[in-house]
């Protein structure tokens, strides 16, 4: 290689690393962002899982709970990966 091939190369090489650089930055953004809304979400809806959980048991209010049992449990899940994901990239 002449030198300049190998100059070019390893221009490239910085460009890239900046790139990804970048790249990385918007993403640790990105999931902190998310973390910080899915914990908003605790307080936010906090008395609403109260007074779903206080109703009393019929027909309508089953398949609400049900609902609200399956949300719970998902938004749980990710919370936990966006938490994990946040601690990792720190």
């Amino acid at each position: 290689m002449t030198y300049s091939e190998i100059k070019n190369a390893l221009d490239e090489i910085k460009t890239r690393i900046d790139q990804n650089r970048k790249r990385l930055i918007q993403a640790k953004g990105t999931l902190s962002t998310a973390a910080a809304d899915l914990a908003a979400m605790q307080t936010q809806y906090a008395a609403t899982v109260t007074a779903a959980n206080a109703l009393e048991s019929d027909a309508g209010t089953d398949a609400t709970k049900a609902d609200l049992a399956r949300y719970v449990t998902e938004f749980q899940a990710l919370k936990a990966t966006a938490d994990a994901l946040v601690t990792a990239v720190s």
